[in-house]
């Protein structure tokens, strides 16, 4: 009796758990999509922007957007919940106010603020009436949305528990319109250290020695760590924060050492003997640096056993620099370095440390053996900075054999390599020659000696195609003008940055090629930093302009990734959403209304560039004219003068009508459409409304294939809401029958929320024109989406009302699934004694409307519910009720794969029941 109770479906449990991930997974993919078309349409002008978010807000992809709560795993928890402000149950105002007075820890404040709708204003005028505690006040400081006004007024009086809660923004404690569900989207962009506005800092500052850490690190930003530096009383307290850093604090390290370096010259210049004393003691002494400059000739006992330590010396200018390390020996200089080590042992500062040789490269100091040593281990965890320490080539056999190796990918690094060498005669045969390097760098001297400026591409081709050329050749030529794609096909598992750096028609290909799977999984496949090393190394190096990469990166939806992550102090950022801007603007024009409709449904499965998702098609005048429509209903109605049903808007939707059932019937050829409620061979006639048969007519809108009827619903499913709604006034039998005629398409597309609008218009529409049919089909649509969203507790009163409906016009078949759909929705809820009475009386419905394989279906849910109430033998004869009606019945269906999955689940509880526990 003792454990968690077992899910409904028994051993399908873990299926079950992987719906519900797939579905939150769905979710988050749509809330990504939407979020970058929300960008693209924040760079259009103030009134485009406007109609651009209307028509965003109406698409079913902000419906899919919704975050899905599994009832059965208990995630409705407040703080994971990710739904807008206005929607949010939490408490508001004065409640809020005296909730948080009460919170007993930082924590409790954390979810109380996540799960309320917090109005700043109100939060402030409290405070200034009654200022909060301490525990409150933490959990307000730590919210990166707190206003910089009201950050200030928390932190007066000074309590610094309160102020060290500051650090916690940059854990992506943000508001609820930014703030991520349970399962993050492998998509999600980097949460970006928060920088500290200046009236925050001015604050800080005079207390920055009893600040703890994290916030120390936050302070030291770059451009702003000197006053830092200068404020301090206690420097080894700042001094530690930096030493802890890690590579994602290396811009605020580095920011720290420059700020203590810019000081030390301003006092010491070119005195060789003060720089020596304060390369020993800066890093051990415990006041102020000011302290430290002023003491410098008070002999320290035991300061001259302690060796200086180079990020103190490398600040010192270049000729005092070069004079001490001249001075030291070998073990001296590796003990100078021993900080760039941390106490872990761990290397956490190899980008500092480079950055050191570069240093001591610039000061002219000659290449020593540690030196090599250094870089080597240097590299081998940050291989970016290549080029920095190619000047000790030539003096260790390992660090040479990794700048040789990594010089494949970097051109400046292979040619600063080959420089080194003597240049070669020009070969005789170059394309031969080239052939038996396997060297990068003797790869490129070949090159250069004998084609410095043409390339021979026919003859490398040509020989290419007879026999592949070496790899580290192939990557020689990747940085040559021509660059064929076939030769970049070649290269093995070449990652698109580092193509992207060799050269413009490399980059071009790179760009090409950022997806590697299909275009919908790119948000699932595709890191925001893969698309974004990339397009920022060409941009970087001015190898395409930004139009250029806007035209070749394909997918689409690479270059909206791209831009969505610029941050607004990126310097490149402005020209880049301009150039996008002038895409949207001009396209959006051209299109007119209905433009942002389209490009949410046509987005997440395009394959071609942004200039060819924004460019015109055959269909773009029917989804404007369509939305034209549904904004202005009085233009809907029909010219008296004209016969019942010719007026062009009705022409075009028995056109669009004709064409989406053609190819529904084409893709699933016996899916539970429309009118497939009666036996087989009976089809529904057009009825009063204007709907033609399942099929439409014959011989018309025939397609040669699968893929032709689907690239056709791809199109035609773009405009679904807008027929939905233009067709609830002209047309009501299409709005009618829309929901249950495109269901089978939205599934294999995973778009099952966009059911969800069209079941409902469906439902008010019919209710309206008296279609009791109609309404009770579209019922039973609405309780079908609804289950296979995860939203159970509504699709039960959607089940409801259908099969009191089907039961109401005498429909045997309708009643018969839409009672197995209860009983299914129920069983997920967990209320078994409710779904076994609705499946025992779903049985001779099934029989009634000859319905064997359903029934099988709909006894194996019934041997689940009993088994769950323990009645365990009516559990066994129900399984072998659906074994013996699974096994070899076919009604029509066509699902073979559903009815196999079923009859082993159904033999697997029968086995597990009946088996002897002896």
């Amino acid at each position: 009796m003792g454990g968690p109770e077992p899910a409904p479906y028994g051993s399908g449990a873990g299926a079950a758990a992987r719906g519900d991930r797939a579905r939150t997974a769905a979710a988050h993919a749509a809330a990504s999509w939407l979020s970058m078309l929300r960008w693209a349409a924040g760079l259009l002008p103030p009134p485009a922007r406007a109609r651009a978010v209307a028509e965003l807000d109406a698409t079913g992809l902000s419906v899919a957007a919704a975050p899905f709560y599994p009832v059965r795993h208990g995630m409705r928890a407040a703080l994971h919940d990710t739904r807008p402000v206005d929607e949010r149950q939490g408490p508001s105002g004065r409640e809020l106010v005296a909730a948080l007075r009460s919170v007993e820890t930082a924590v409790d404040g954390d979810r109380l603020l996540d799960a309320a709708r917090v109005d700043w204003d109100v939060l402030a005028a409290a405070h200034a009436r009654d200022p909060f505690p301490s525990v409150p006040s933490r959990a307000l400081i730590a919210r990166r949305d707190c206003p910089d006004p009201f950050t200030v007024a928390l932190l007066t009086p000074w309590r610094a528990e309160v102020a060290n809660r500051i650090a916690a923004r940059q854990k992506n404690r943000t508001g609820p319109a930014e703030r991520r569900s349970a399962y993050r989207a492998h998509t999600a962009p980097l949460v970006h250290c928060h920088d500290l506005s200046d009236e925050i800092r001015k604050v800080l500052l005079p207390h920055v020695s009893h600040l703890r850490t994290p916030l120390l690190r936050l302070l030291l930003a770059p451009g702003k760590a000197r006053e830092v530096v200068r404020a301090t009383a206690r420097l080894d307290r700042l001094l530690a924060a930096v030493d802890h850093g890690d590579h994602g604090h290396l811009p605020r390290i580095q920011a720290f050492w420059d700020a203590v370096g810019a000081e030390l010259r301003d006092t010491l210049g070119e005195d060789r003997t003060a720089w020596t004393a304060v390369a020993r003691r800066l890093t051990r002494h415990k006041g102020s640096l000011r302290e430290l400059l002023d003491t410098l000739g008070d002999p320290v006992p035991g300061s001259r056993k302690h060796g200086p330590d180079l990020r103190v010396l490398i600040q010192a200018p270049p000729s005092v620099l070069t004079a001490i390390v001249a001075d030291l020996d070998d073990a001296a200089l590796e003990r100078a370095a021993e900080r760039y080590v941390g106490d872990d042992r761990v290397r956490t500062a190899d980008g500092l440390l480079v950055t050191a040789l570069a240093q001591l490269e610039r000061a002219g100091v000659a290449p020593r053996r540690p030196f090599a040593r250094w870089a080597h281990g240097a590299l081998a965890h940050r291989p970016g900075e290549l080029a920095e320490v190619a000047w000790l080539y030539g003096g260790s056999p390992d660090l040479d054999g990794s700048l040789i190796r990594l010089a494949r990918l970097r051109p400046d690094l292979r040619r600063r390599l080959a420089a080194a060498h003597a240049q070669p005669p020009p070969a005789v045969d170059p394309v031969a020659e080239l052939r038996e390097q396997h060297d990068a760098v003797r790869a490129q001297l070949v090159l250069d000696s004998s084609c410095p400026d043409d390339t021979p591409w026919p003859r490398l081709l040509e020989a290419h195609a007879a026999e592949p050329l070496p790899e580290p050749v192939l990557w020689v030529l990747a940085s040559r003008p021509g660059f064929p794609a076939v030769l970049a096909r070649a290269l093995p598992g070449a990652r698109t940055e580092d193509l992207a750096v060799q050269g413009a028609d490399a980059a071009r290909h790179a760009l090409a090629h950022l997806a590697g799977r299909s275009p919908g999984d790119v948000l699932d496949h595709l890191h925001a930093s893969t698309a974004g090393a990339t397009i920022h190394s060409i941009r970087a190096r001015g190898t395409l302009d930004d139009r250029t990469v806007l035209d070749t990166a394909r997918p689409a939806a690479v270059p909206l990734l791209y831009g969505r992550g610029l941050l607004p102090g990126d310097r490149s950022r402005d020209a880049w959403n301009s150039a996008c801007a002038e895409l949207f603007t001009d396209a959006a024009r051209r299109f007119g209304p209905g433009f942002w409709h389209c490009l949410a449904h046509r987005l997440p499965i395009f394959e071609g560039t942004l200039p060819e998702l924004l460019a015109p098609r055959p269909g773009d005048a029917l989804a404007s004219r369509l939305h034209r429509l549904a904004e202005n209903p009085n233009r809907l109605a029909e010219d008296p003068g004209e016969p019942a049903g010719t007026s062009p808007v009705h022409v075009l939707l028995e056109r669009y009508e004709e064409r989406v059932r053609a190819a529904t019937a084409l893709l699933h050829p016996d899916a539970d459409l429309p009118g497939a409620y009666g036996p087989p061979d009976v089809r529904r006639s057009p009825d009063a409304h204007g709907s033609p048969g399942i099929h439409g007519s014959p011989g018309i809108h025939a397609f040669p294939d699968r893929e032709a009827a689907l690239r056709l619903l791809d199109a035609e499913g773009e405009n679904l809401p807008l027929v939905a709604r233009v067709a609830s006034t002209v047309r009501p039998g299409l709005a009618i029958a829309l929901p249950r005629l495109v269901a089978p398409y939205l599934r294999e597309r995973g778009r099952i929320a966009e059911l969800v609008p069209l079941a409902e218009s469906a439902r008010r529409t019919a209710a309206r024109v008296a279609d009791r049919r109609g309404e009770a089909d579209a019922e039973a649509a609405l309780g079908r989406a609804l289950f296979l969203l995860g939203r159970y507790e509504e699709g039960v009163p959607a089940c409801e009302r259908a099969l009191a409906l089907f039961h109401d016009i005498g429909g045997p078949h309708g009643a018969a699934r839409t009672s197995r759909d209860l009983g299914r929705v129920l069983l997920f809820l967990h209320r078994f004694p409710e779904a076994a009475t609705v499946l025992e009386r779903s049985r001779p419905l099934c029989r009634d409307a000859g319905l064997p394989l359903l029934e099988g279906n709909v006894c194996l849910l019934l041997g689940h519910a009993l088994r769950h109430l323990g009645r365990t033998a009516e559990a066994a004869t129900a399984y072998r009720d659906a074994v013996a009606l699974l096994d070899g019945n076919v009604d029509g269906s066509g699902d073979g794969s559903g009815r196999e999955r079923a009859l082993d689940a159904a033999k697997r509880e029968l086995d597990r029941l009946t088996a002897d526990p002896t």
